[in-house]
């Protein structure tokens, strides 16, 4: 059996040889290929940059060249030399992030639900003209993305964490009955429905952490046991309402600086606010709630766009583990051009 043991000890050493040296052969492929294909890149834009959001204009976009080659030559040159960087940054950023196992297992959901919106009179609005309050909304969403991820895994859990004007309340434990995460997302949306809306100019995240603190356990991640599953990941669904009230992310906090760096723990955001930002504060809003994000994160905003919505709700259904960093996600169909 000792025999045995250190056999199977070898065996594992021995591959996870095998991998860093496939991981370090694709490297200095990926670098040699894309100082082989200058041109290449010249002509092809990037799908590796950040969805931009509607409100604030991506600075790495850049302007449409005139008709002199010769005289962009060197804009060109810049341009390439930006290409090669960022790929390699982002190789780079594959090797610095752990070697987490891609497998789906079982996720808890935080849905952290906002109930507070500046202008309940705004909607949403529907290819066949049906339209919809903020709050219908987010109900029709949650109601996609729960059923999915119950589809996906029946063995998924949520809990409900609703953020009300001035303080969070947890709702619903984790069940993985979606009878009862509905019954309680109703409660809420009913009890809300019948206040005014937000009037506070600031949303503490402090006290949404201290009650994941309480609430929540999150598995350890262990270097040496990194090929091993977990029992599950814990996921905090972030889904903010509001367009004049800042969220103040506490980055001095002890169990927030805890929670980022966990491995199994992780934090999405959908920030869908009003359609005129420069009456409200939606700019600022979307740089805080980035606070969020410790590198894994998914963060997405929209205005009034019912499709918007929807395709970011279904951007969110990946599972932490097997998806890419989201700079790096593609959505597109079909081989490019």
């Amino acid at each position: 059996m000792r025999v045995t043991h250190d056999n199977q000890l070898t065996a594992d050493s021995t591959q996870q040889s095998d991998y860093l040296a496939k991981y370090l052969a694709l490297y200095f492929f990926v670098s040699l290929t894309a100082v082989l294909s200058v041109s290449a890149y010249n002509t092809i834009p990037s799908e590796m940059e950040v969805e931009s959001p509607e409100m604030i204009p991506s600075d790495n976009s850049h302007p449409a060249s005139d008709s002199n080659d010769f005289g962009n030559s060197e804009n060109n040159s810049q341009l390439s030399d930006d290409h090669i960087t960022q790929l390699q940054q982002q190789v780079i950023a594959n090797f610095q992030k752990p070697n987490l196992p891609n497998v789906n297992v079982p996720e808890r959901i935080i849905i952290c639900l906002d109930v507070c919106c500046d202008d309940k009179s705004s909607l949403f609005r529907l290819g066949d003209g049906t339209t919809f309050t903020p709050f219908n909304m987010m109900k029709r969403i949650l109601d996609f993305f729960l059923h999915s991820k119950h589809a996906i895994n029946k063995r998924t859990e949520f809990a409900l964490l609703v953020m009300t004007e001035s303080e969070p309340l947890w709702a619903q434990n984790f069940t993985n009955n979606l009878k009862d995460i509905f019954n309680a997302i109703d409660c809420t949306l009913l009890k809300d429905c019948a206040t005014n809306g937000c009037t506070t100019e600031s949303f503490d995240f402090q006290n949404v952490f201290q009650l994941i603190k309480q609430k929540v356990g999150i598995p350890e991640f262990k270097q040496e046991e990194c090929i091993l599953p977990p029992p599950y990941v814990v996921r905090m669904l972030v889904l903010y309402g509001r367009s004049n009230c800042l969220p103040l992310i506490p980055q001095d906090d002890p169990y927030f600086i805890f929670l980022k760096k966990q491995m199994y723990f992780y934090i999405d955001i959908l920030l869908a606010h009003e359609e005129e930002c420069g009456e409200y504060k939606c700019a600022e809003i979307y740089d805080a709630l980035q606070d969020l994000d410790n590198g894994y994160s998914y963060v997405f905003e929209v205005s009034r766009n019912a499709t918007k919505i929807h395709d970011c709700i279904a951007k969110l259904l990946a599972h932490p583990l097997q998806r890419p960093l989201q700079r790096i996600a593609n959505y597109t169909f079909g081989v490019r051009q």
